[in-house]
């Protein structure tokens, strides 16, 4: 379709040559302007994230500019800022070329259907049309279509009352624990003892950046584009509850803690509306500890663990069992960062940076859950393991390393002493799914939202990719768990 566009478009220049008036070929000028920084724009956001201009694009730029450091993305700014003074320089010469032709054509009305077919084709042009249709979604259709399917959460008694000490990784995608793949890359992960491993879960549609991956986990839902003031607001997603609120309602207390700053990607707006209690960014862990040391993203993750472990201490002393996230930073695109306890640290397969700060997460994470679990507080305790979401841009994602990549799994592990073993579920699940077993292995429930405990449960019939995931996510503000249960009761069942 994008040849056939193009096609179309060089067509239009040739027939806009002999337009009769200087004016209307200064239009042509403009028009070429717009058409080749559109296709250009839509095929870098395909190169950038896979995927064309459309709701996840929108939903990035809407949380993800505000706050980013510009500095690690320097050298993409550079090349798109030369891309675009190329198009205009490009568009500048083709008006002025044309306004030398003074030759009247009678086929120049040909000009308009030529460059409107040109325009209609034009990929970024039919995904914004397609983005205006899903801004736009039959609610009542596509309720009935995930009614059957949404399970309202019905919290009981845990069995196992433990603290959670739930971790996510940056970007980090389970192929790097393959030592087929990566070999001697994340040894020290890959060797930690009494572990639950799911080796076939995938990321749902729309939930591949970090805001959208912590709600996707936590409340097995996704959301399309919503307007910033809107996410921000206390009142957003509250039609719903998620795991956070279900372990706060059975007496956890729950705590947050990431290197970034906590406004970025609204961050500390998701955490209030999950009613944890206690968040920790950048600025409050350098009012703890001055000398931490920063990145571009925020405090490097070795100063970012001392901080977290010292908070499970203080936490494990509580009289409640408590739910203590935190997210890892080091691996986070384009290119990783080092943090300077791991200096001396290479992996000998490759001088990306990426994998020297894979491998230096492998020994910074591994240390981190082996404090916990060697402490006196070890035994009352699970460590969770997770991707927030796959890498999905990198300077090193071309050739080799990139094609590694491809298809990669997510990387979901429950560690427990009470396992006393290695346990592999290949099980199919989605990222929906994780956060849902682990209230699943605690006893609590078994289904939440679309989620599902895969230990006593299968996942929703549904690719994680599926139009199922994209339909529900277009009504998700619009989701009612009593509008559920009667349609559910009305026979509308799956």
């Amino acid at each position: 379709m994008t040849f056939i566009s193009v096609l179309f478009f060089i067509a239009s220049l040739l027939f806009a040559a002999f337009l009769p008036r200087k004016s209307l070929k200064i239009i042509v000028g403009a028009l070429s302007f717009i058409y080749i920084a559109t296709l250009v724009f839509d095929l870098l956001l395909f190169f950038i994230f896979g995927k064309h201009f459309g709701l996840f694009v929108v939903s990035f730029f809407n949380t993800s500019i505000k706050g980013a450091p510009f500095t690690s993305f320097a050298r993409e700014i550079l090349i798109l800022s030369a891309i675009c003074f190329a198009i205009l320089l490009f568009c500048i010469i083709i008006s002025i070329r044309m306004i030398k032709i003074d030759r009247i054509s009678k086929f120049s009305f040909l000009f308009i259907p030529w460059i409107v077919t040109a325009f209609l084709l034009n990929p970024f042009c039919i995904y914004a049309y397609e983005f205006y249709s899903q801004l736009n979604p039959r609610v009542d259709d596509i309720k009935k279509q995930i009614y059957p399917y949404l399970a309202v959460p019905a919290p009981r008694e845990p069995t196992k009352r433990k603290n959670i000490v739930y971790i996510f990784l940056e970007s980090f995608d389970r192929a790097y624990t393959d030592e087929q793949l990566f070999p001697g890359l994340t040894p020290r992960l890959n060797a930690l003892k009494n572990r639950m491993d799911f080796t076939n879960i995938t990321q749902v549609r729309d939930t591949e950046f970090t805001i959208k991956g912590f709600f996707g986990a936590h409340c097995a839902a996704n959301y399309t584009f919503v307007p910033s003031d809107e996410l921000n607001s206390k009142n957003f997603s509250t039609n719903i509850t998620c795991a956070s609120e279900i372990l706060k309602s059975i007496g956890y207390y729950a705590y947050f803690l990431k290197g970034a700053s906590l406004a970025f990607q609204g961050t500390d707006g998701f955490l209030k509306q999950r009613r944890y209690d206690e968040m920790k960014g950048k600025e409050q862990i350098l009012e703890q500890n001055s000398a931490a040391r920063l990145n571009e993203w925020g405090v490097q993750d070795d100063d970012m663990l001392g901080v977290a472990y010292g908070d499970f201490e203080r936490l494990s002393k509580m009289e409640k069992p408590f739910l203590m996230g935190l997210i890892t930073l080091s691996t986070h695109s384009p290119n990783g960062f080092v943090p300077n306890s791991c200096e001396d640290l290479y992996y000998s397969e490759s001088d990306a940076q990426m994998l020297r700060a894979v491998h230096c997460t492998d020994r910074l994470v591994s240390d981190f859950i082996e404090k916990i679990r060697t402490s006196k507080y070890g035994k009352d305790t699970i460590v969770v393991v997770q991707n927030d979401h796959p890498l999905f841009y990198s300077s090193n994602t071309s050739g080799d390393f990139g094609d590694k990549l491809k298809g990669s799994k997510d990387l979901f592990v429950i560690f427990d002493d009470d396992l006393n073993g290695e346990f592999t579920i290949e099980k199919r699940g989605t990222s929906f799914d994780t956060f849902t077993t682990i209230l699943g292995y605690l006893g609590i429930l078994d289904e939440m939202n679309f989620g599902r405990n895969l230990l006593a449960r299968d996942s929703l019939p549904f690719l994680a990719d599926s139009e199922f995931f994209n339909n529900a996510s277009k009504v998700f503000t619009k989701i009612s768990y009593e509008e559920a249960v009667k349609a559910q009761k009305l026979g509308f069942v799956k």
